[in-house]
């Protein structure tokens, strides 16, 4: 379970992700990857064995992505090895061949829908955000936060909120689809969301947001924003944090830590790697 968001502070876009999981994760330090087409190069942050599975990343055009576990009231969906990391694959072209974030996130639409690079509809739920600029001339600012439901309800299965300014969190229920989690079975999802906004409606700022992904209101447990636990391997506890800021003259600034948390593991900049940049 993860909590994920943006802020929009004058010219800056500033996106974020708290990662959280039950079993122990090797997550790798950020690098910088060649991309396609407009795009340069691109930030990934990933975890796992060999190149690792992105679960965050911004390209040198200023397209963020971040994305939160789904949880429902129905946890019957068979997600294969080779689902998940189709879906992770999708995750980075996302970012790898888009420069504005309206594409990137119609690419992950149509890899949900079985329209792109999948061979069918993904068959699990899933919550996603793409950050940047709405126009490559980067003057529309924009976040698309995306839900996905499959079927067989008679619904949308793409959902979609769109912002562009003030600040916008999700963590782990959907909002805008049905069939989301409800309270009494998971009431941390809802905790966080609320104390996320409690800290970003008085302060949507990059300070705000660095209070926010320290916060532990509801102590050294799995149910505050900077989760922790007694019980590893049972619970949730944060494992890695990625910052991302970018604005249209500057590019894109990556502030990170992987493998413990913000308030024992403090944030720190990411210096790009020059040779992939040429």
């Amino acid at each position: 379970m993860c909590t994920i968001g943006v802020v929009f502070q004058q010219e800056q876009i500033i996106t974020f992700k708290q990662c959280d999981l039950i079993p122990v994760v090797a997550f790798k330090t950020p690098e910088t990857r060649a991309a396609s087409g407009d795009v340069v190069s691109y930030i990934a942050l990933t975890r796992g064995d060999g190149n690792g599975r992105l679960w965050s990343g911004v390209n040198s055009e200023g397209v963020g992505f971040v994305a939160a576990d789904a949880y429902t009231a129905s946890s019957l969906y068979n997600v294969t090895d080779e689902d998940t990391q189709a879906l992770f694959a999708a995750y980075e072209n996302s970012i790898k061949k888009y420069g504005n974030a309206l594409d990137a996130s119609n690419y992950l639409k149509n890899f949900y829908l079985g329209k792109g690079d999948g061979a069918s509809t993904f068959p699990a739920p899933d919550i996603a955000l793409h950050t940047g600029w709405a126009d490559n001339d980067k003057s529309k600012p924009i976040a698309i936060f995306t839900e996905y439901m499959p079927g067989p309800n008679n619904h949308f299965p793409v959902r979609q909120i769109i912002r562009s300014s003030g600040f916008f969190v999700s963590t782990n229920h959907f909002r805008i689809q049905p069939e989301a989690i409800t309270y009494p079975n998971n009431h941390s999802t809802y905790l966080r969301l609320s104390r996320a906004e409690t800290i970003l409606q008085p302060n949507p700022t990059k300070e705000g947001v660095e209070a926010l992904l320290c916060d532990e209101y509801y102590g050294e447990t799995e149910l505050s924003i900077c989760r922790v636990t007694q019980f590893i391997g049972q619970e949730f506890h944060t494992q890695a944090t990625a910052l991302f800021t970018v604005d249209p003259t500057h590019g894109a600034q990556c502030e990170y830590q992987v493998n413990g948390n913000p308030l024992n593991n403090p944030l720190q900049k990411y210096v790009q790697q020059k040779e992939v940049l040429k």
